[in-house]
């Protein structure tokens, strides 16, 4: 806090948050549907990228679009975006490969 500014001042005085990368994609569509997905969690994120890119169109190399969050919130995000392959899931009593059903052959119906 600034000893200068008076107790009104310094209430009003706020720290900028650190923001971090969390995510880097080639096109704003894929970091709009990450941005998303934190956010509806709760997570603030937003998306940045250059602003000749934008202005010229380009999806290669001034195309690219970094996620950002708030340092605090880096690492729930990272947790939300590379989730622990080992990671026990509720099952849910479906089969995983339900679709077969749809494609197997009844032996009664076969045509010889």
């Amino acid at each position: 806090m600034n000893p200068l500014l008076n107790k009104s001042d310094q209430d009003s005085e706020r720290k900028d948050p650190v923001w971090m990368v969390v995510a880097t994609t080639n096109g704003e569509a894929e970091a709009a549907i990450i941005v998303g997905r934190l956010q509806s969690l709760g997570i603030p994120a937003f998306m940045h990228r250059e602003s000749i890119g934008a202005v010229l169109g380009l999806t290669i190399g001034l195309g690219r679009v970094d996620v950002v969050v708030p340092e605090e919130a880096y690492p729930a995000a990272f947790v939300v975006l590379n989730p622990n392959p080992d990671t026990l899931w509720i099952d849910d009593g479906e089969e995983e490969e339900w679709w077969q059903d749809d494609f197997e052959e009844d032996p009664d119906e076969s045509t010889p």
